[in-house]
């Protein structure tokens, strides 16, 4: 598969296996080190210091555990209408020229069910006025928690309305917005050099992309 999006991603797969905050402070007394201020996160309840992911070890866990069969964008009608969606959340006036080895800008129905893990993929090169940059967009079934924040991974985690939990990270010419909706779909978009905070955000928000959307 070609997704060049959440798989593998520290924002939603890192899990810690061993006790962190208890071994940080451990070795942080018997050094003597003075320990930093812990970092807030807005939105966050639970913050991972970047200090305790060093001082120990964790491990990369797939968070989607929703084998092919159990995703309905495996097939073309539903591929087809998130493909739809994902093109009316886009702001008004913007183009979108597919991957060079896409036939189009979309989800693919055929390359999930030839795919392991049910993750299904749209990514290409927008334009809106004069500036050009690249969209990605992933979306998987997952039921895994939300779980905590990761200090440098997420500058903010915002609850909607509707249960919705997004991580967000922002920067001058990127964002990235991961959606965790309540019926499992979790939705990446990431914006490189074109599109605000707020158009991935809507992005991301949009109902047309989640599992239980009609087709």
């Amino acid at each position: 598969m070609k997704s060049t999006g959440a798989r593998g991603s520290v924002w939603s797969t890192v899990a810690v296996i061993v006790g962190i905050v208890a071994v940080g402070t451990v070795v942080a007394g018997l050094l003597h080190e003075p320990q930093p201020e812990p970092i807030a996160i807005p939105g966050c309840a639970e913050v991972i210091q970047p200090e305790d992911l060093v001082r120990v070890n964790y491990a990369f866990v797939i968070e989607g555990d929703a084998d092919v069969s159990e995703v309905p964008w495996r097939f073309e009608a539903k591929a087809q209408s998130m493909t739809d969606a994902l093109i009316a959340a886009l702001p008004t006036g913007a183009t979108v020229d597919p991957d060079p080895f896409a036939p189009a800008f979309g989800f693919d129905a055929l390359a999930v069910r030839q795919s392991l893990d049910g993750y299904a993929d749209a990514f290409g090169t927008v334009t809106v006025g004069d500036r050009t940059g690249t969209l990605t967009v992933t979306v998987w079934l997952s039921s895994e928690p939300v779980g905590p924040c990761f200090a440098g991974v997420v500058d903010e985690r915002s609850t909607q309305a509707d249960g919705t939990v997004l991580d967000i990270q922002d920067s001058k010419d990127a964002s990235r917005v991961i959606a965790r909706a309540t019926d499992g779909t979790r939705i990446d978009v990431s914006a490189n050099g074109v599109l605000t905070l707020e158009h991935v955000i809507d992005i991301a928000l949009a109902p047309g992309l989640r599992a239980s959307a009609p087709a």
